[in-house]
């Protein structure tokens, strides 16, 4: 009678570890890594913005193009002159728009992606999303845990309106 009370107690502790280790293997984690730079760079609202600054740029350095060509065609000093502030007042124009415009879009884009990131955790039951570029923020990262592609997926359909 006491070795099967025995056999049952150890049955029933081998059968619950058994249990308890499919359940740990099978369960998601909860924290999971992205590769942040690849996320900005390949987000659509990043390649949209991207393309729409090149094309006001290519404008604004047309205008610097004339401006040059003007220069060296001028009839005399003071045209020269005139033309000259011109040139250097475009050029600092110029500038500034690469430095605002970068600026304003980073931030733009970044608070777009985490706002879709954040549903996205939602979504998959993540506690935490952390960045495994080549910063070294993770040293190491199971290949599993890293849901760059999935995240991308999502933040691309939900800009364009499919999410």
């Amino acid at each position: 009678m006491q070795k099967r009370i025995l056999y049952s107690s150890i049955l029933i502790l081998l059968t619950s570890f058994i249990t308890f280790l499919i359940c740990f293997k099978t369960m998601r984690s909860s924290v999971v890594y992205v590769n942040n730079k690849k996320i900005f760079t390949e987000f659509n609202m990043t390649k949209e913005l991207k393309t729409a600054g090149e094309k006001q740029l290519e404008f604004k350095n047309s205008q610097l193009d004339t401006i040059q060509f003007l220069l060296k065609n001028a009839p005399d000093e003071a045209t020269n002159s005139l033309l000259m502030q011109r040139f250097i007042d475009k050029k600092h124009e110029v500038e500034e728009f690469q430095n605002n415009f970068t600026q304003s879009n980073s931030e733009k884009i970044w608070g777009r992606i985490s706002t879709y990131a954040k549903d996205f955790a939602e979504l998959n039951g993540y506690e935490l999303i952390i960045d495994s570029d080549g910063k070294k923020t993770v040293l190491y990262g199971e290949k599993g845990k890293d849901v760059t592609l999935p995240l991308l997926n999502y933040i691309n359909k939900k800009y364009e309106g499919f999410q």
